[in-house]
């Protein structure tokens, strides 16, 4: 996305209940599993690789998860709206969220009142509510992706007490935590292994 800077960045897309961007993956999938890669396959996998970009951007706003994607730079005064967005929630993703609106205008280079107006702007959340946001997306993917604890969960996303990160959760997702990585768990165990009919 950069070709200036040497990190790696990348652009994650979810919900991607379109059939034919899985179709072209299953696809891409044929090909790259095929013994003799020969130019003709190359070429295939380049005309299927653009068109699953191009599916991909469209409406791309609804399908980015800019929390877990990882944006270039901090240097996004006169980038595009979706730069300066997907900037914002990297830095905050990185940071589990534990970081203060004045922490985060330093890091922009942006003063914190302008800050705070260019996040209503992007994101129609304030500050706070941003942040937690972002808090409770990492805590979902701790949750399901990890056998991190409650507590260890709440300690790295920067809470001082648990209870707070619990009350926050329930008002986030509308169950506790526990119950939340349950039901995922009990999701993937029927997805691993369904029933006969």
């Amino acid at each position: 996305m950069n070709i200036k800077n040497q990190k790696v960045n990348y652009i994650v897309f979810r919900n991607l209940d379109n059939q034919i961007c899985h179709s072209y993956l299953n696809s891409l999938e044929l090909i790259i599993n095929q013994s003799d890669h020969d130019q003709y396959f190359t070429f295939q996998a380049q005309g299927i690789t653009g068109l699953l970009f191009t599916e991909l951007l469209h409406k791309h706003r609804e399908k980015i998860g800019k929390s877990v994607s990882r944006f270039p730079s901090n240097d996004v005064k006169y980038a595009s709206r979706d730069s300066q967005s997907g900037a914002i929630m990297t830095y905050l993703a990185v940071n589990n969220g534990n970081v203060t609106l004045q922490q985060m205008a330093d890091h922009f280079g942006y003063q914190k009142n302008y800050l705070s107006r260019l996040c209503k702007k992007l994101f129609d959340l304030d500050f706070i509510h941003l942040r937690l946001n972002i808090r409770m997306n990492l805590a979902s993917e701790h949750l399901r992706l990890t056998n991190m604890s409650i507590n260890e969960i709440s300690s790295e996303l920067g809470y001082r007490e648990s209870s707070t990160f619990i009350q926050n959760f329930i008002k986030a997702k509308h169950m506790t935590p526990a119950s939340y990585r349950n039901l995922y768990q009990k999701q993937q165990s029927e997805n691993a292994h369904p029933e006969d009919p």
